[in-house]
């Protein structure tokens, strides 16, 4: 009761009202084709602290949660409808294209939210237990990371199975038709790795967007190769059904939140691990097989991925950055107390009950616009806004990256390969580098 009290006093009235604004402005953020809720941060902190605003620290970080709860809950509906701006949304896209290719499109974003509501529930309630199992669980876990990398990595290549279809009487020719699409994979993972370390030491980035300079490649690897898709593919959205009652149970709903809680939770705390490798494994771990357990749980792993890396950040005397928010927002962060982490709770769940209410008018908004105009247009525009925007922040610099790395990034998009491999970017150069070989590489790729 006196710490309801301590919540609802009317200093603390304008977090919300701040963390109402993010919620609102990540409506607007996810509904842009190619635009990262990272990216938007990031320049939005850049601004700020050039003009220098009078914004307070915490008036600041409310707004950013409000934008990372409502990022992470509404931006399924358009990655439903219009595909996957990132690889974290690229591994949910699959089994919901094909509610959307049935008219079930509306379902499938509406199970995801519950699934992502029930992840910030779930966070909120083990809150109090971050406090005592995470110091220990880092105190354990960090001198062995680079192994643990070094197993996510070996798992995500080698749990991917060839594609090929074709038979015949000739052995070679059926061992190649068989590796063709998993030669494309590896191949990705190593060419984005590269470009990773070419990155990371030699950036091309001017130097007061520095903390900003794997906005070019992300773009490059994931954005563009979206919109390219949005544009020359010819298909159509059928009609969409809006179901007025969802076949649930709490059986459903609890295995569903359950496995896309391990997921997420594992990707937010070991580092670089994105929702949809976390997803990956959590789904095999669990043996999901169920569509409906598939999607809800992709909801929980993708909420708790986004949300809970930021809050493990706020755990007083951790010391744990996890995830791009949390090193955006560190300039701005100068002491966490409990009284900032139990206010970031209350404002988590503040903003995931906004964003929810907001889930379905979204949703049908999106659904009138996607029968109404053709979304090929949007891409376009999107695709000529977007070059010139990477252009006024890193200069010539960042679209010779962010064009070596559309090429790498269309490869698993032409041979129909996992867009997760692209990851290697920045899984490759961390894991080398945790393990003492970064420089090995470096010299051997002439960088130093």
């Amino acid at each position: 009761m006196v710490l309801l009290e301590h919540l609802l006093n009317p200093q603390y009235l304008d977090l919300f009202y701040f963390s109402g604004l993010g919620v609102l402005f990540s409506l607007v953020i996810s509904f842009l084709p190619a635009l990262h809720i990272y990216n938007v941060i990031g320049i939005f902190l850049m601004v700020v602290l050039k003009f220098q605003a009078t914004m307070e620290p915490m008036q600041l970080i409310s707004l950013c949660i409000g934008m990372i709860v409502g990022y992470s809950i509404l931006n399924t509906v358009p990655a439903t409808y219009f595909g996957p701006g990132d690889e974290s949304m690229s591994y949910y896209i699959l089994p919901s294209a094909a509610w959307v290719a049935k008219g079930r499109g509306y379902e499938s974003v509406i199970l995801t939210g519950v699934g992502a509501l029930g992840g910030i529930i779930l966070l909120a309630v083990l809150a109090p237990a971050f406090l005592y199992f995470m110091p220990g669980l880092k105190t354990i876990t960090s001198p062995h990371m680079f192994w643990i990398l070094g197993a996510v990595i070996s798992y995500m290549i080698l749990s991917e199975w060839p594609k090929g279809i074709s038979q015949s009487e000739n052995c070679w020719e059926n061992f190649f038709e068989g590796w063709k699409f998993l030669g494309v994979g590896i191949a990705t993972f190593i060419l984005s790795g590269l470009l990773g370390f070419i990155v990371m030491s030699k950036t091309l980035v001017p130097l007061d967007f520095a903390f900003q300079s794997i906005t070019p490649v992300f773009v490059g690897l994931f954005a563009i190769p979206w919109l390219i898709t949005n544009i020359i593919n010819i298909g159509t959205i059928p009609k969409q059904h809006e179901a007025e009652s969802m076949e649930l149970d709490w059986e459903l709903v609890c295995r569903g939140t359950f496995g896309g809680f391990l997921g997420g939770f594992f990707a937010a705390y070991i580092p670089i691990v994105t929702a949809g490798v976390g997803g990956l494994m959590a789904g095999h771990a669990t043996a999901q097989r169920d569509g409906r357990l598939f999607v809800m749980s992709y909801g929980t792993c993708k909420t708790v991925y986004y949300v809970g890396s930021f809050l493990l950040f706020f755990i007083p005397g951790l010391s744990l950055t996890r995830g791009g928010l949390a090193w955006i927002v560190t300039p701005v962060v100068s002491v966490l107390t409990m009284k900032e982490y139990v206010l970031f709770v209350a404002i988590m769940l503040f903003s995931a009950g906004a964003a929810f209410l907001l889930l379905m008018p979204f949703t049908r908004m999106c659904v009138k616009l996607v029968e109404k105009i053709d979304y090929h247009y949007v891409s376009v525009v999107a695709l000529f806004l977007i070059i010139p925007a990477i252009y006024s922040f890193t200069g010539f610099g960042g679209l010779a990256i962010m064009a070596v790395a559309t090429g790498i990034g269309l490869l698993p998009v032409m041979f129909q390969a996992r867009r997760m491999n692209l990851m290697g970017v920045l899984l490759m150069p961390v894991c080398l580098n945790m393990a003492g070989y970064g420089n090995e590489v470096l010299r051997l790729l002439g960088l130093i």
